[in-house]
């Protein structure tokens, strides 16, 4: 068996892998973000999954010519950038769609909330809240003396990165 389609098999069983892996656990991001202006990310090209797509491109290249020659291995790099660039844009395209149906909520208004910490020095402190689904945990301000144990159930209002109660 040839080198290339040994390259072949091993790059697409990582794909379907990773691919598989990302569907059940959520993608995990290993490499660094180096960020043009443009907005496009060099790490979803030169990272791990671009390795592999382009792996996937060039050894198909070859196995389907069943020769490694100064064309074929042109034709295959050709192929493995193209095969980088198309998925790409694919995962870019699935992440746009993704994010069209999360609701950003920026004012948060009388919603339950469970103290996580209260420093009465300093007079703030972190709460538990649901948010978006999830639940969150955002800095707790006061403007009184009040003192809040760790489990006390209150309703806040604010922001995403700060609240106050509002049940006092």
């Amino acid at each position: 068996m040839a080198w290339y389609v040994i390259v072949l098999i091993v790059s697409s069983a990582l794909f379907l892998l990773t691919t598989i892996g990302s569907f059940i656990f959520g993608d995990i991001d290993l490499d660094a973000d180096m960020e043009f202006d443009s907005g496009f990310l060099l790490s979803d090209v030169i990272s791990f999954k671009g390795l592999i797509h382009f792996a996937i491109g060039f050894s198909l290249v070859l196995t389907l010519m069943k020769e490694v020659t100064l064309v074929s291995t042109s034709v295959g790099v050709v192929t493995g950038i193209v095969f980088v660039a198309v998925l790409y844009y694919l995962y870019k395209l699935i992440f746009e769609k993704l994010q069209q149906h999360i609701k950003y909520t920026d004012v948060i208004h009388d919603l339950d909330a469970e103290v996580y910490f209260w420093d009465d020095k300093t007079k703030i402190g972190e709460v538990f809240i649901t948010l978006e689904g999830r639940p969150v945990t955002i800095t707790l301000n006061s403007r009184d003396e009040t003192h809040f144990e760790k489990g006390q159930k209150i309703k806040v209002s604010g922001t995403r990165h700060s609240v106050y109660p509002t049940d006092l």
